[in-house]
């Protein structure tokens, strides 16, 4: 008797065990795809995040490329799908149409250091007057390009170098000033490197960053002065 007990209650332990581990298993099973794609959608994500703002840029200087200060319309610009959406403010007479693009996401995560990318596009009773370009890169001196109606007084080339010196001193930013007639409003997407947006440690140079400048030597002291 005492024999068969100890068969019958290993019998039900086992049934109990058997019962007890089927929804571990079966937890189990599901588990693994559930972190699989969990992991998936987070590498699609930060990959998203990192690009994103490189895409975003590249399309911008697309969208301002060969405008014509002075020529274009508001009208005209309306026409170009990019401005239809993109961010406007006004006041009275004048409007402008401006964009930034920035690395958040990998300054962050303390992979590189913040840098910025803008456009603008200055519109006066109707007519586009002056089209910006701004790129700004933590540690670097902001640096910018500007088609303007005609250049300042003390510009012999076109375009031309223009440092802006504080009273200490001390180089706030440099901006390349060009009129219509330059080939630069031409070669927009080309002004800027939108990949360092989305590079690791950014891009170290001002020639780097903006490409179109290079050969004005807008790193160097000389081209400071």
């Amino acid at each position: 008797m005492f024999r068969k007990n100890r068969v019958y209650r290993h019998s039900i332990d086992g049934v109990t065990n058997y019962r007890q581990g089927r929804p571990h298993r079966r937890m189990k099973k599901y588990l693994i795809p559930i972190i699989v794609l969990g992991l998936v959608a987070a590498g699609i994500f930060i990959r998203y995040e990192i690009i994103a703002p490189a895409r975003a840029a590249a399309r911008d200087l697309e969208a301002i490329n060969g405008i014509t200060v002075g020529k274009m319309t508001e009208a005209e610009l309306l026409g170009r799908s990019a401005f239809q959406t993109v961010v406007r403010y006004c006041a009275e007479a004048d409007c402008i149409y401006h964009t930034e693009r920035t690395n958040n996401f990998l300054k962050l995560l303390h992979l590189a250091p913040l840098t910025f990318f803008g456009t603008a596009v200055w519109v006066r009773n109707g007519m586009v007057v002056q089209v910006d370009v701004f790129v700004n890169r933590e540690g670097l001196t902001p640096i910018s390009l500007r088609q303007a109606r005609a250049l300042p007084d003390g510009c012999v080339s076109n375009p031309c170098v223009k440092p802006f010196v504080l009273p200490n001193k001390k180089l706030a930013k440099v901006q390349i000033l060009f009129t219509d007639e330059s080939e630069f409003r031409n070669r927009m997407p080309e002004a800027l490197q939108t990949a360092c947006l989305s590079r690791m440690h950014s891009c170290s140079t001002n020639d780097e960053l903006m490409p179109l400048a290079r050969g004005l030597n807008v790193d160097a002291p000389a081209a400071l002065k």
